[in-house]
């Protein structure tokens, strides 16, 4: 009887020992830097790159891209830097892109870039240990639209051979959907990026390319955040469920518009909490 208890403890210390011996978070992670995502006549030496953070030990690991924000006319990927680390670390290969900016370019040379990013993770990123069928992207305010747009209008991925199923999940964050709806401010921010062309504003909605057979959403704002980013993240779930899309609404507590994404990674942070919830789950 003793002998058989002994051969038994030693049966699960083994398994124990087995499963430690796998990588789990938080993982150590290598970082590449400036890669560019395109090289043709007109790329630009800075807009044209990203950075990739790797998290080491795994294959086949899920990938993420992250948009940053800024009005489509400020902004850098080089902020970011703390968002790639801290989805490395849980196991997701991350992708932090530059894109062109206003007014030296207006749309959609944005999306186009987005667009240009996406297929170029799509087509290298085995080499860095993901997995090319399981990548999600995010984006913050800008980047948030430019996000829901990737992932609901499809010309943008098609001119590199791409369908809107390449997109395993999306994640816009305190983005504009409506681009109808003028911003407050001194100056006509829409008109700088989208021109004057009511027609090309409503073509770069995202809530015009709302249809049946969508990637899932998961669409967040800020408690605190600007004036009717509530709203608007209301509108895109409410037309992506009446074509029967998975879509999930989170608004994240003692936030604004800025600290929503400036906290991620930190202990504790909801914001955090929700995207790997999401990640994780598909």
């Amino acid at each position: 009887m003793r002998t058989m208890l002994y051969a038994l403890v030693a049966t699960m210390l083994a398994g124990v020992s087995v499963g430690f011996s796998q990588p789990s978070p938080p993982y150590s992670f290598r970082v590449y830097t400036d890669l560019a995502y395109y090289d043709g006549p007109d790329a630009h030496p800075i807009k044209h790159r990203l950075d990739l953070f790797v998290p080491d030990g795994l294959k086949d690991a899920p990938v993420l891209i992250f948009v940053h924000g800024g009005g489509w006319s400020s902004g850098d990927k080089n902020l970011y830097a703390f968002v790639g680390r801290t989805f490395a670390q849980q196991g997701f290969v991350t992708a932090v892109i530059n894109y062109r900016l206003s007014p030296q370019v207006q749309h959609p040379a944005h999306i186009e870039d987005v667009a240009r990013a996406f297929a170029w993770v799509y087509r290298n990123i085995a080499q860095y240990g993901g997995n090319a069928e399981k990548i999600f992207v995010m984006g913050h305010s800008a980047g948030g639209h430019l996000t829901a747009l990737l992932a609901l209008d499809e010309k943008y991925l098609q001119v590199h051979e791409l369908a809107l199923s390449a997109i395993k999940g999306a994640i816009p964050i305190s983005g504009i959907y409506d681009l109808s709806i003028e911003p407050p401010g001194p100056f006509n921010l829409y008109q700088i990026v989208f021109g004057t062309d009511p027609q090309v504003r409503r073509d770069a909605s995202p809530i015009t390319h709302a249809g049946p057979n969508k990637p899932p959403f998961l669409i967040m704002y800020a408690q605190f955040d600007f004036p009717g980013f509530d709203a608007q993240a209301r509108q895109l779930l409410s037309l992506l469920r009446e074509y029967e899309n998975e879509a999930t609404l989170v608004e994240i507590p003692n936030r604004d518009h800025v600290t929503v994404i400036a906290n991620i990674g930190g202990p504790n942070d909801p914001t955090t909490e929700e995207i790997l919830k999401f990640l994780r789950s598909h």
